[in-house]
């Protein structure tokens, strides 16, 4: 106790002087707000960072420096640091983030003020990248949950949870690197650049006004009505062509269709017990939940059933025998699908991209006739539609559970009946390509191949040594998500405020 109070001293006194030391930089009064853009030199695509986004990133100093950096984040180069943290502050040339709290070994209910801040030229920073933190922990949660079901009982209690917690997080970290890979820069022929800009801090949507006799002086160009209207089908229009290219943070919730093809090694002799084949080529369906983590992968969980056949058979006159067998096999699956970009090229999207621009100015030439403007705005819509709806092939990755239970009923009326029921649950495995399109705002289609892979099955069940071999699937879905919930907002806000 005689050194505790001591340091509890001058940890308070540290944080004074910090307060001191650096001050938030105040918003201009021009009611600007300084942003990050961060460029791809490629393909001219900017990516914009707000003040509050989360971003981790890397950088050099040229002088020492003391910052707290966990083990896993550590790249033993001498004056090279990671930040993983929200984005406090933008100046012309450095980020402003908030300093972690002081270590403190012994709890003391006394509140420390974080005032510290950290700052990075932009110079500096060799990787960067901006993530959303929940759909982060998600991706993390998808590998690790499967991961967690067959993993020895030793490595779940105690002392095993001990290597095991450190490790996991070692594979998950690495694992999020290679899901949300860093954007390099600052090096010979980077492909990314970050710089600094600014946009307004709250206005998104204006109209115009024509003076006209002095600087006090205005009449609306149009009339308010009118104005209201071509405003508002305007700001839609926009609303909708962003919304058909925007995938980031959306949902999909689809049915499953398909066939599963068991090769010739899969099978084994008859089920004796059961009379039961499930080795033939069978339909399943389920269903199926997917959110977008980025604008070309995403993460999901799928459940699927299969029907087994049926036997049955009833022998006797006197007192009938029965013996009725059927079953059925649940298989659920976590996965990710990495997007391998669209099958249009480049030039094909700008032809288009042009005919959809020649077509809103044919649509804003024709406003006195609606006949002729609504059939312009309809071939707008299916030229926009045709451009949304890109294929767009991806490869994919999942890890899950079988499960086979098969039942066996067997008696007499006189005697009574048993029921026998033989289960089976094992981990599994799945890899394959598919092909995503878009039909529209909200329905999409997925068709895919795939290969699943389970261990051996002991003893055999239903003619099957494993459950491997080749599944086609359809995936029928419904998209939902911020996307959607943004452009109501705005479209809701526009019409309370029309007056």
């Amino acid at each position: 106790m005689k050194f505790l109070v001591p340091s509890l001293v001058l940890v308070l006194i540290f944080c004074n002087v910090s307060a001191q030391r650096f001050s938030l930089p105040q918003p201009p009064a021009n009611g600007m707000q300084k942003i990050l853009v961060e460029v791809n030199s490629k393909t001219g695509a900017k990516d914009t960072i707000r003040q509050g986004d989360f971003i981790k990133l890397w950088f050099r100093s040229d002088r020492k420096r003391q910052m707290e950096q966990p083990l896993v984040r550590t790249d033993f180069n001498r004056h090279t640091y990671y930040v993983e943290s929200a984005l406090i502050a933008i100046t012309d040339s450095e980020l402003v983030f908030m300093k972690r709290p002081p270590f403190m070994p012994i709890p003391i209910p006394i509140p420390l003020p974080s005032v510290d801040f950290d700052t990075v030229s932009i110079r500096n920073i060799t990787s960067f990248r901006s993530l959303n933190r929940s759909v982060d922990g998600a991706v993390k949660g998808a590998v690790m949950m499967p991961t967690m079901s067959f993993m020895p009982e030793y490595f779940t209690t105690f002392p095993g949870m001990l290597f095991m917690m450190p490790s996991m997080q070692i594979g998950t970290t690495f694992f999020g690197d290679a899901v949300f890979r860093f954007h390099k820069m600052n090096r010979h022929n980077s492909k990314y650049s970050l710089t600094i800009g600014e946009m307004p801090a709250d206005t998104m949507y204006y109209i115009r006004r024509r003076k006209m006799m002095s600087e006090s002086d205005y009449e609306w160009e149009i009339e308010r009505f009118e104005r209201y209207t071509k405003m508002y089908t305007k700001i839609r229009r926009d609303l909708s062509d962003q919304l058909l290219d925007e995938f980031l943070g959306n949902r999909i919730t689809s049915i499953t269709l398909g066939g599963t093809f068991i090769p010739g090694y899969s099978k084994s002799a008859e089920d004796i017990k059961t009379r039961v084949d499930i080795s033939d080529r069978k339909f399943f369906f389920g269903l199926s939940s997917e959110r977008f983590i980025s604008q070309k992968h995403r993460i999901g969980i799928e459940i699927q059933m299969n029907r087994t056949e049926k036997f049955m058979s009833v022998t006797g006159s006197t007192s009938a025998q029965i013996s009725a067998s059927s079953g059925m096999i649940l298989s659920n699956f976590a996965y990710i699908k990495f997007g391998l970009g669209g099958l249009y090229s480049p030039a094909y999207k700008a032809r288009l991209r042009l005919r959809i621009t020649e077509l809103d100015a044919e649509a804003e030439r024709a406003e006195g006739d609606e006949m002729e403007q609504g059939a312009i705005l309809s071939r707008r819509s299916f030229t926009r539609t045709k451009l949304a709806a890109e294929p767009k092939p991806y490869f994919m990755f999942g890890a899950g559970a079988v499960n086979t239970t098969l039942f066996k009923i067997k008696g007499t009326m006189s005697n009574g009946i048993n029921s026998t029921d033989y289960s089976q649950q094992k981990f599994a495995l799945e890899t394959g390509m598919g092909l995503f399109t878009r039909l529209g705002k909200r329905l999409t289609y997925d068709i895919s191949a795939k290969y699943i892979w389970s261990p051996a099955y002991t003893p055999s069940i239903g003619g099957l040594n494993s459950y491997s071999g080749f599944r086609f699937q359809v995936n029928i879905g419904y998209m939902s998500g911020s996307s959607f919930a943004r452009m109501r907002r705005v479209l809701k806000s526009i019409s309370t405020n029309k007056d």
